[in-house]
């Protein structure tokens, strides 16, 4: 049996980077780039309005405050021939200010009739005007390789005419859960059967990462299992929850190791997750889990979401713990290392509080919790002392 520790090194040293993507940018949040990405172009790409006015030449509303109108630009309009002295143009919002124009004057300082346009007042030169590369330089460098994508780069992206980028690869995961006694919510609960919590669970968890993954339910028949099995490696993260402790019923490592998957280690000196499995088949990975709900949470928390996160592509991969103060005395009462289900509360100087919970099938006490607090071996916390927690709220 090795330890919480030398469980989570086995896994992320055998976690490796895919080969980059050509991903579209709608599909890229998340995602970490592999290029650095420069401008091609200047951005603003040429002198635009910045309001809905009029382009005038400054120095004729020194002289006068009514000029007369020589056209109307839209954006991506462009004006035929040079301002002249004594003219202005109506002009929208993101149109090219035309040759021979130094300012815009906002709609609302002035007043139209018969194509003569009436000015409050005079303007500064360069008034209302977005510059030619004033956000952007053309051949500037808008993102560094290794920068993770989020929602607010796409624009910036596309504005530079981007519209696949080179990405990390997600990793493809396929999702078993085994036992007969387990139904697909909302179908009809038979006798002696209970609905698969797991399955949607960790099919959830998976999506917030960007993977689709479905779970598919199969029986504790050795026959099926194996075919199971065989299909659900040939993704690189074969993810097996359930089947994995001593029972007579436990097929899972049995039937892997008939399929040729390596066994790296399987069980972990943990609370809960100690029949944790873990094997490698050539690149893929392959994770039994043991069938309670909360060790199924643990275990995406601390192995299987930080492997996906390093097969992508990300240098901070690892989990994120944090410290936090006891708000009370935890007392999990095992040799192993326990990882137990807590509130976590305030935003900077975190307070845990232990949930009260069944064990690790208590589905309600996890839905209740927002964090697991780690004790050491055979310890316990005493109230105000500090504890390594990772949290999901």
């Amino acid at each position: 049996m090795i330890t919480f520790e030398e469980a989570m090194a086995a896994v992320f040293r055998r976690a490796k980077p895919r080969p980059p993507a050509l991903t579209r940018i709608e599909d890229a949040v998340g995602r970490v780039l592999l290029e650095d990405i420069r401008s091609g172009l200047d951005m603003p790409p040429f002198n635009k309005s910045a309001v809905d006015g009029y382009a005038v030449r400054a120095a004729d509303l020194a002289e006068s405050r009514e000029l007369r109108r020589a056209g109307l630009l839209q954006a991506g309009e462009a004006f035929k021939g040079k301002l002249r002295p004594g003219e202005c143009v109506k002009i929208m919002t993101g149109a090219p200010v035309p040759p021979g124009a130094d300012a815009v004057v906002m709609v609302e300082h002035t007043s139209e009739k018969g194509g003569l346009v009436k000015f409050e007042g005079g303007i500064e030169r360069g008034s209302n005007i977005a510059r030619r590369g004033e956000d952007i330089k053309k051949g500037q460098k808008i993102l560094p390789r290794g920068t993770l994508i989020s929602i607010s780069h796409i624009a910036a992206l596309a504005a530079v005419g981007r519209g696949r980028v080179k990405t990390g690869a997600l990793p493809e995961v396929s999702l078993i859960n085994t036992g007969g006694e387990i139904v697909p919510p909302g179908a009809k609960l038979g006798k002696n059967r209970i609905y698969n919590s797991n399955g949607p669970m960790l099919s959830a968890m998976l999506k917030t990462d960007g993977i689709i993954a479905a779970p598919v339910i199969v029986r504790d028949d050795a026959k099926k299992m194996r075919a199971a099995l065989a299909k659900a490696l040939k993704a690189d993260i074969a993810l097996i929850s359930g089947g994995v402790s001593m029972g007579d019923y436990d097929l899972v490592p049995g039937v892997l190791r008939e399929l040729g998957v390596k066994k790296i280690f399987h069980n972990v000196r943990t609370r809960p997750g100690k029949p944790m499995f873990f094997g490698v088949k050539g690149r893929k990975l392959v994770f039994g889990i043991p069938g309670n709900p909360v060790a199924n949470f643990l275990a995406y928390l601390v192995y299987i979401r930080p492997a996906i996160l390093k097969m992508g592509g990300r240098r901070d991969y690892a989990p994120g713990f944090k410290t936090g103060v006891c708000s009370g005395k935890f007392e999990p009462r095992t040799p192993r290392r326990a990882l137990v289900l807590s509130t976590v509360r305030g935003k900077t100087g975190y307070s845990l509080t232990e949930v009260s919970n069944n064990g690790s099938a208590d589905i309600l006490a996890l839905a209740g919790a927002g964090g697991f607090a780690m004790v050491k071996e055979g310890g316990s916390l005493k109230k105000k002392e500090k504890a390594k927690f990772i949290s999901w709220a």
